[in-house]
């Protein structure tokens, strides 16, 4: 009997394979959310490309560099609560999950010149998370099509069954980045950065079903089984190249513009697939099965990036607004020339076309202020954003949205200590095959941050 349950698994592990792993979704989740770095920028909402004037001009907009009077070294670490409210045939699970991160390590340092100024600056910065999780479990009267094959004969193990599911991911992007920003004349500062991007993305899931009100009980046209359980983890790691340009003009009366433009990213992209499930019958038999290990590389194009701020800056008073637009639709899978006839290859190009027609341009806007109160030696902070859904005729009740605030405090000449908190929401559906019905998922995320600087 088990050698031939193995070969009917066999046809759903391939099956199973092909559906979940490389995906539209998988290619454009790679930057989706992107959210930055900088306690005082994301504690403005994120509104930095038109005011960016510390080391965080390094990832929002290069030209900023330009303004940094004093060598500075920058040190963050982030904490994120994720918390998923998963409806499911029905039945509502609330799971909660902390993640915490260093999130910034680097330093910008101002060269003498004789005019003007010129500003180096490098560092390692998390800019991108890929932390989330969802669980959920009901009964579910619908059919997911499972079936095994017992001495020759298919027994159906589908539908009328209690199912849990739970899906961990944990991993982020990282930049290893150097830039610098130049002042091009009294009004205008360009400036560039080049990244090494690097990152991985854990990801494991777990399916398992049960036959509660024993339906299959072994009388003719059944099978006495009592559950089954599936157990997936994909280990995925990202390498790529970066390149952003950035101009900033400072008009009269506190007023900067600011412009920045990352070129596309390509990511290489080499994942490693484990599997094995348990399948296990009323009279206590158990059969376990271990799939082999496969592994696959491909690599993932990411369209332009096109960044546009302003800001005003008073003694006591800073105001700023961004807006980030990208196209999705423009996201690829890249193929070597002497892997087109592979078929595994062949499947994953398939999946440009389902982001040309699935996917859409998105406007990303941000909007940030701050107070500085002299007689307390302290900044408040506070900001809105909105990151759209990339989907096509979505909702809009799937675009994040983001309120944040933050504080800084002026230690001294020489170091402030900064916090700023972003709580996040948004609501999203997901489905899969062995979940037919799929779930409806509201999702409120808590990030706080802690910033250090020093500077000498």
């Amino acid at each position: 009997m088990k050698t031939i349950k193995y070969i009917a698994l066999f046809f759903l592990l391939t099956f199973f394979t092909t559906a979940y792993t490389q995906s539209a979704r998988d290619a454009v989740r790679i930057l989706e959310n992107e959210i930055g770095l900088g306690t005082r920028a994301l504690g403005m909402g994120g509104a930095y490309v038109g005011l960016a004037d510390d080391y965080s001009a390094i990832y929002w907009n290069p030209a900023g560099l330009a303004a940094v009077k004093h060598s500075q070294f920058v040190g963050e670490v982030s904490h994120l609560n994720f918390n998923n409210t998963a409806t499911f045939s029905n039945e509502v699970t609330d799971q909660s999950q902390n993640y915490t991160r260093l999130r910034s390590l680097g330093m910008a340092f101002p060269l003498p010149t004789l005019r003007g100024s010129l500003v180096f600056a490098l560092g390692y910065n998390r800019v991108k998370d890929f932390d989330q999780n969802l669980q959920f479990s009901g009964f579910n009267p619908r059919s997911n099509g499972l079936v095994f094959n017992i001495n020759d004969e298919p027994f159906e193990f589908d539908e009328n069954v209690y199912q849990f599911e739970r899906v961990v991911d944990e991993g982020g992007l990282n930049q290893w980045s150097l830039g610098a920003g130049i002042a091009l004349s009294p009004n205008f500062t360009a400036g560039a950065t080049a990244t090494i991007w690097d990152g991985d993305d854990d990801y494991e899931f777990t399916f398992f079903q049960e036959d509660r009100n024993n339906i299959y009980d072994g009388t003719p046209g059944t099978m006495n089984y009592h559950s089954y359980q599936l157990n997936r983890a994909i280990q995925a790691d990202y390498e790529a190249f970066g390149l952003k340009l950035g101009g900033m003009f400072e008009l009269a009366n506190g007023l900067k513009l600011g412009t920045a433009i990352q070129f596309p990213v390509t990511f290489t992209v080499h994942e490693t697939f484990a599997e094995n499930d348990l399948l296990v019958f009323d009279d206590g038999f158990e059969d376990p099965f271990e799939y082999p290990t496969n592994e696959f590389e491909y690599k993932v194009k990411t369209p332009f990036q096109f960044d546009g701020g302003a800001s005003f800056n008073s003694r006591l008073l800073t105001l700023s607004g961004d807006v980030r637009y990208r196209d999705w639709s423009q996201t690829k899978f890249d193929v070597p020339d002497e892997f087109l006839a592979d078929q595994d290859y062949v499947e994953l190009l398939e999946e440009n076309k389902v982001i040309r027609t699935n996917y859409r341009a998105t406007l990303q806007y941000n909007l940030g202020g701050e107070i500085f109160l002299p007689g307390l030696r302290s900044k408040l902070r506070g900001g809105y954003a909105v990151f759209p859904t990339p989907f096509e005729d979505a909702s809009d009740e799937m675009d994040k949205k983001y309120f944040t605030g933050g504080i800084s405090f002026l230690i001294d000449r020489y170091v402030s200590l900064d916090f700023a908190y972003l709580r996040g929401s948004w609501k999203q559906e997901s489905e899969d095959d062995l979940t037919p019905g799929g779930t409806f998922e509201d999702i409120t995320t808590n990030k706080v941050l802690v910033g250090l600087v020093y500077k000498f």
